[in-house]
C-alpha cells in the first residue's frame, strides 16, 4: 500500500480517537440521612387524689380531695365495707372492732371502729331484716377537732368539734336533747317537714354543747341515745 495512503489512514483513526467524548466518571450519591426517631410521649400516672375533709351529714358521709371533688360517701344504710372503704380512704386501714351489744328489743348489737383521733364508726350487726329497714343500722361520733391523718372533720352546717354554741345557734337548731356532756343541739334535718319531737323526728345531726359553750361532739345520725 502507498505510504500516502497509510498515512492518511493513521490520520483518520487519530481524529476520530480526538472528537469522542470523554465517559463521565461516576460520582456516588450519598444517601439520604435516615430521619431521627422521635421519642413517644412517656404516658403520665394520674395521681391519686388527696382525701382533705370530711363532711358528716344527716343522711351520711362525704370524702372530698383537696381539690374540692367527692372521693367518696356511704349512706346510713350502706354496707359496712362500703362505709370502711371511705373511712380507709380518709384514716388509714381499719382498727379492729369492739362490740357494743344493744338491748335485745329497739337496738342491734353494734361493731364499733374507733379510727385513732377521734373518729368512731358505728354499724348494727346481726340484722334480721335488711338495713335499710332498720332503725339505725349505722351511725358515727366524733370527738376530736383536729385533722385526722390530715383530714379535717365537720358536718354539712361547717360545725366543728372545738367550736362554739354561737356558731350552734346561728343554725336556728329544731331541737335539743339533754346530753351526758350537755346539751345536744340538732341541726341539719335529713327532712325538714318530719321534724316533730324527738322520738318521731327524721335525721339530724347532734352538736353536743358543754356547759361552757365549746362544741364536743358531733353525731350522726340523731336521734340514736343508746351509742351516744
Amino acid at each position: 500500500m502507498p505510504r500516502r495512503i497509510l498515512a492518511l489512514a493513521a490520520l483518520a483513526v487519530l481524529s476520530l480517537t480526538a472528537c469522542a467524548a470523554p465517559a463521565p466518571s461516576s460520582t456516588p450519591t450519598a444517601a439520604p440521612a435516615a430521619a431521627s426517631a422521635t421519642p413517644s410521649p412517656t404516658p403520665t400516672t394520674p395521681s391519686a387524689p388527696v382525701p382533705a375533709e370530711l363532711v358528716v351529714r344527716s343522711v351520711g358521709v362525704q370524702l372530698y380531695d383537696s381539690a374540692g371533688t367527692e372521693i367518696g360517701a356511704f349512706a346510713w344504710a350502706d354496707e359496712t365495707a362500703t362505709a370502711l372503704a371511705v373511712l380507709e380512704l380518709a384514716f388509714g386501714p381499719a382498727p379492729v372492732p369492739s362490740i357494743r351489744a344493744g338491748d335485745g328489743t329497739h337496738y342491734a348489737d353494734y361493731e364499733a371502729y374507733e379510727f385513732l383521733g377521734g373518729f368512731t364508726y358505728f354499724t348494727a350487726i346481726n340484722l334480721e331484716k335488711p338495713r335499710a329497714e332498720y332503725f339505725l343500722p349505722a351511725t358515727v361520733q366524733v370527738d376530736t377537732g383536729e385533722p385526722i391523718n390530715g383530714v379535717s372533720i365537720r358536718t354539712g352546717d361547717g360545725l366543728r368539734v372545738g367550736g362554739t354554741l354561737a356558731q350552734v345557734l346561728a343554725l336556728s337548731p329544731p331541737l335539743t336533747y339533754p346530753h351526758a356532756l350537755g346539751t345536744a343541739y340538732l341541726v341539719d334535718p335529713a327532712d325538714p317537714a318530719l321534724v316533730t319531737d324527738l322520738e318521731n323526728s327524721t335525721d339530724m345531726v347532734a352538736a353536743v354543747v358543754d356547759g361552757d359553750g365549746t362544741i364536743m361532739r358531733i353525731s350522726a345520725p340523731y336521734p340514736s341515745r343508746s351509742l351516744i
